[in-house]
């Protein structure tokens, strides 16, 4: 074994044993929580419930606090953004909005098609094998001094 093999191995040890050590760390300090909350007396409940329900009803407020400041539509749409009156009638109108999208989507495919095989026809081999001349004669190199002559 080299002795970056060596350090390595001694690594992965050290790791290990760290990871055990905070395993058992963490048991003994869940096994302490579950026989401390055995012996709570009733007052203590109480008083954890309402501490917690506090903490709760303090993380909504300051969470509706942030969605005000901030603006944010808890629905989470972004139409919203555009304004109140256009987010309201795409929601409302979500079947037409749908249609509208997917014919936008549809009209701009074809229409890129289209300007695409009609700017690459004369170049195309089809183009070449459906003309009135054979494709040896654009190979010739006569052919160009007769078409120039004519």
């Amino acid at each position: 074994m080299s002795t970056h093999q060596n350090k390595m191995t001694n690594v992965n040890n050290e790791q290990d044993t760290n990871a055990m050590v905070e395993k058992q760390i963490a048991n003994n300090i869940i096994e302490l929580l579950n026989n401390r909350a055995q012996q709570l007396t009733a007052p203590e409940k109480q008083r954890l419930a309402a501490a917690r329900s506090l903490a709760v009803n303090q993380l909504t407020s300051l969470q509706t606090q942030a969605i005000g400041h901030h603006g944010i539509n808890q629905s989470g749409s972004v139409l919203q953004w555009l304004g109140h009156h256009v987010g309201e009638y795409f929601g409302h109108h979500k079947r037409v909005s749908a249609v509208l999208m997917i014919g936008a989507v549809l009209l701009t495919f074809f229409a890129v098609q289209q300007f695409g095989f009609n700017h690459h026809l004369e170049n195309s081999d089809a183009f070449l094998l459906a003309s009135d001349l054979p494709p040896e004669a654009y190979a010739d190199k006569g052919f160009n001094a007769w078409l120039g002559s004519n």
